[in-house]
């Protein structure tokens, strides 16, 4: 059985899951690894998870800061990042994979690990934005992670409707 036989015998709810899904973890990795959370205009400047930059091409690194704040947001963001890439490698098994084809248990624990990674990524959001709320106006990096975050709970809840199993179809 193929990826196309796996994609066709898959309900219509894991269907949308996948693209949902799909569409979380591209901007997850976008949210993740680029620099604008934070666009101070005055200055050029632009903050990221992990780099400061101020102007072209003046970027400090802010891993291992002093502040605590900034330290769980960096954290939770790597949990929710985990937790995401997780959830869409479940997703591709409960659809795709010999034995976890239509297996309920896969399906549930994708839909969990995208609460998580949805719950994570809120945190991180939340404590960005009640630090950074006054000194400049957010980017587009710290949209796409609410993004991420909204995408991984749809997901979730797709996959908690969607995902119960179909084990008697992939049984016989």
């Amino acid at each position: 059985m193929g990826v196309k036989d796996g994609f066709m015998s898959a309900n219509v709810a894991t269907k949308i899951a996948l693209f949902v899904i799909l569409l979380a973890d591209v901007v997850n990795w976008i949210a993740f690894c680029t620099t604008s959370w934070q666009v101070i205009e005055s200055t050029k400047s632009y903050t990221g998870l992990w780099r400061y930059c101020v102007g072209a091409g003046a970027c400090s690194m802010l891993d291992g800061s002093t502040d605590d704040n900034f330290d769980a947001i960096q954290a939770f963001a790597i949990f929710g990042f985990i937790a995401l890439n997780v959830g869409f490698l479940l997703i591709v098994l409960y659809m795709f994979w010999g034995s976890c084809k239509g297996n309920a248990e896969t399906g549930i624990a994708s839909a969990i690990t995208l609460f998580v990674s949805a719950g994570c990524w809120l945190i991180s959001v939340a404590i960005f934005g009640d630090k950074y709320d006054e000194a400049g106006r957010f980017g587009y990096s710290y949209a796409l992670a609410v993004c991420a975050l909204i995408l991984a709970l749809i997901g979730g809840i797709i996959m908690i409707i969607g995902g119960r199993g179909n084990s008697a179809v992939s049984s016989k």
